[in-house]
């Protein structure tokens, strides 16, 4: 028998409550700020040094070349004229303060994200809740209360053999889309908004109140914790104490919240999210 169930697998909330399931999007929002350093490691990589001469058609190397006399005359000791540089960007506009920062940014955001997030950038103190978002992130959890994120699709479907629930493998598809989304992010724009916005962020976290911890460590420590997520062999057996459902197996309703999303979306869609937190992990140096 195959029911549909509004629930989470998660720890129980007070009756009442609606329930929302933003997780990916949380995970989308953290890897707007720690995704990009890959993609700009890969710009400055491809920069050309500015100034610099191309051999000319046909030269030989400067082992290969004759000796040149030394110059006789005042003509022919002066240096050749230098190769001009050429003109500099416009300047980019001043940081506005934090405190003055959530229109800009919502502006920039928006040209960024997926459509169904756009609704995340209503809140004002945009930076700030971000920062929260990384401070959770960090622990293994994937906090909700921050920003209105857009729930994944569906419902929460299992299958009932007899006695036993089990979490059914079509459940898998409700993250599809968002998963998608996340793969596709455009890199090169997420890393010229990291640029600009990296010490407003870490301003955020400071204000937190862990003195003068990095914002880009606590992203680190939560990639480190999702990757480390177990991979369960078989079915997941459930069981409803009370309204939620839980993890059979006390290890794995023990895990963070982070780890049971990564098992909980399906081993095509974990791989996926593996591949791209693996990125992020280098490119942010560890």
């Amino acid at each position: 028998m195959r029911t549909d169930d509004n629930e989470r697998i998660t720890e129980p909330r007070a009756p009442g409550r609606g329930v929302a399931r933003p997780a990916l999007f949380a995970l989308l929002a953290l890897a707007l700020v720690a995704v990009t350093t890959l993609a700009v490691r890969e710009l400055l990589r491809a920069t050309p040094t500015p100034g610099a001469i191309p051999a000319a058609p046909g030269s030989g190397s400067a082992a290969s070349a004759p000796a040149t006399p030394a110059a006789t005359t005042p003509d022919a000791a002066q240096a050749a004229p230098a190769e001009p540089m050429p003109p500099a960007g416009p300047a980019a506009p001043p940081l506005p303060a934090l405190a003055q920062s959530d229109v800009e940014v919502r502006t920039t955001l928006a040209e960024i994200i997926p459509a169904p997030a756009h609704a995340s950038l209503a809140p004002d103190n945009l930076l700030a809740r971000a920062a929260a978002l990384a401070d959770g992130f960090a622990r293994g959890r994937l906090v909700r209360d921050k920003l209105p994120l857009p729930a994944v699709p569906g419902k929460l479907i299992v299958v009932e053999r007899g006695e036993r629930i089990f979490l059914d493998t079509a459940n898998h598809a409700r993250y599809d889309a968002v998963v998608a989304a996340f793969a596709e992010l455009d890199t090169a724009a997420l890393a010229r908004w990291y640029q600009r916005y990296e010490p407003l962020l870490q301003q955020a976290y400071e204000e937190l109140g862990d003195g003068e911890a990095s914002v880009r460590e606590a992203i680190l420590g939560g990639i480190e914790l999702m990757l480390a997520a177990p991979v369960p062999a078989g079915e997941l057996e459930l069981k409803q104490p009370a309204v939620f459902y839980k993890y059979a197996d006390p290890a794995l309703e023990a895990l963070p919240e982070s780890q049971k999303l990564l098992i909980r979306m399906g081993p095509r869609n974990r791989a996926i999210i593996v591949g791209k937190l693996g990125q992020l992990r280098q490119a942010l140096g560890s």
